[in-house]
């Protein structure tokens, strides 16, 4: 690997929560404790308890316990175990410095697993998973994190509203562009957005680059090079998102919270919104009864290089094993359980999680919302994802969201934009205790583009 460590990770990692807690301790009598750290968000921890209680109940004669807990401030919590060196063992959260931890030795690679079988299946582990959704951390060919979700970012729309109004969902940019139209003509803005967090605006100009680029100019992004950003492709699909913003974008959405936009989607302030897949889940306790939740892969863009029928995606609700754990093997076996063929179907019909196996969520499981991002999944050709942010924590927050919002207002020019987001990675990449892995790059013609 090369260097790639930043001040502000190791920072991060040195923070101490007040409350910090430590190892759960092993059990009496020889039996082997297998401490689980959840973080607990949106879709809560019961099915995660459901799946220690069940592997307990069949590892009884093992002598094997899984201790698994979670807390909305886990992350908070486990910092100073890490530091201390007594982490739990299974690590569901991913804000953590996850790269530091891999490129300091204290995460466990998974791949002798996933070329096992999977748990109740004759096919290994690793040929059950979507292609693309291991990537985020894998680096020098191994593996240190799995997903438990699938992550997909998509337009999301009530289809009652729409053949209310004889409303179709567009197929190409000019289309989207002139539904944002019809849609302002009847005194509802056409896309709500979270603005007081600029993160989500990432996804989607990423998928703007993807549609205008392809996946030459994804594949500038990830291996970091110069100019990646200045590249005429970019700067279009800067210019595109602007305008987008400031004609359609819902008035005052640039100040709302992610909660707050939801909100007027949800009761039809705004048409649409982009967002990933568990707006179902953060939103599904709001919705009204007759709302008709569905979503539709971003459209076409005329001219453009990318090929349409990829999406921007990636696993989510990643976990890892520390190398610091006293039961590896049962710690690896637990994970390989919690993903596995027999138990992504539960997880689908429980808390709204699309699997990231093939095949993980039956469509029987899920709800109505899901069932139409699975229609956007199983008719697409591929997914691709930029892990950029990730690895430049400071360059995020320093450069990359702020310059979003200036995008999205109007107060920077599209080639100014994308000239800084170049000029953060050149700076943070002078930094000489940075670890950047090898890039995971995409053959475009695999994909069908730049034939």
């Amino acid at each position: 690997m090369h260097r790639l460590i930043t001040c502000a990770i190791a920072l991060a990692l040195l923070a101490t929560g007040c409350d910090a807690i430590r190892r759960v301790p092993d059990a009496r009598g020889g039996e082997r404790t297998v401490e689980v750290a959840v973080f607990e968000g949106g879709y809560g921890i019961g099915w995660h308890q459901q799946m220690a209680a069940q592997y307990n109940a069949a590892h009884a004669a093992e002598r094997v316990r899984i201790e698994l807990w979670g807390d909305p401030r886990a992350v908070d919590k486990v910092r100073p175990r890490i530091l201390r060196g007594d982490p739990p063992d299974v690590l569901l959260m991913s804000k953590l410095p996850i790269w530091l931890l891999i490129t300091t030795g204290k995460l466990r690679a998974f791949d002798e697993a996933l070329d096992r079988p999977a748990h109740g299946s004759d096919v290994s582990w690793r040929d059950l998973f979507v292609p693309g959704t291991l990537d985020a951390y894998t680096a020098d060919g191994k593996t240190y994190g799995i997903p438990t979700a699938f992550g997909a970012w998509a337009c999301w729309y009530d289809a009652k509203l729409f053949r209310a109004h004889g409303w179709e969902t567009p197929r190409t940019w000019k289309e989207f562009l002139a539904l944002c139209g019809d849609i302002q003509a009847e005194g509802i803005a056409p896309v709500a957005f979270q603005g007081k967090y600029p993160i989500y605006a990432w996804w989607t100009f990423i998928t703007f680059i993807q549609r205008v680029g392809g996946l030459e100019a994804i594949n500038r992004i990830n291996k970091l090079g110069p100019g990646a950003f200045s590249h005429a492709d970019v700067v279009e699909a800067a210019r595109r998102y602007q305008d987008l913003a400031q004609r359609y974008f819902e008035k005052g959405a640039l100040a709302m919270t992610h909660t707050e936009s939801q909100l007027q989607w949800v009761n039809g302030k705004a048409a649409m919104i982009f967002c990933g897949l568990w707006l179902y889940n953060e939103m599904k306790a709001t919705l009204p009864a007759d709302f008709e939740m569905r979503c539709f892969n971003f459209p076409a863009i005329e001219g453009g290089k990318g090929n349409p029928r990829l999406f921007n995606g990636e696993g989510a609700e990643y976990l890892f094993v520390t190398t610091a754990s006293r039961a590896p093997e049962a710690a690896v076996d637990f994970a390989r359980y919690l993903v596995s063929p027999e138990n992504a179907p539960g997880m689908a019909a429980q808390i709204g999680v699309i699997s990231p196996l093939k095949g993980g969520a039956l469509r029987e499981n899920v709800p109505p919302a899901l069932q139409s991002a699975l229609d956007m999944i199983e008719s697409a050709d591929g997914i691709f994802s930029v892990r950029l942010m990730t690895l430049l924590l400071t360059w995020r927050v320093q450069v990359m969201e702020p310059g979003l919002a200036a995008l999205l207002d109007g107060s920077i020019t599209p080639e100014a934009f994308c000239a800084a987001l170049d000029a953060g990675v050149v700076e943070a990449l002078k930094d000489p205790d940075l670890i950047v892995p090898e890039p995971v790059l995409y053959d475009p013609r695999a994909f069908g583009e730049g034939k």
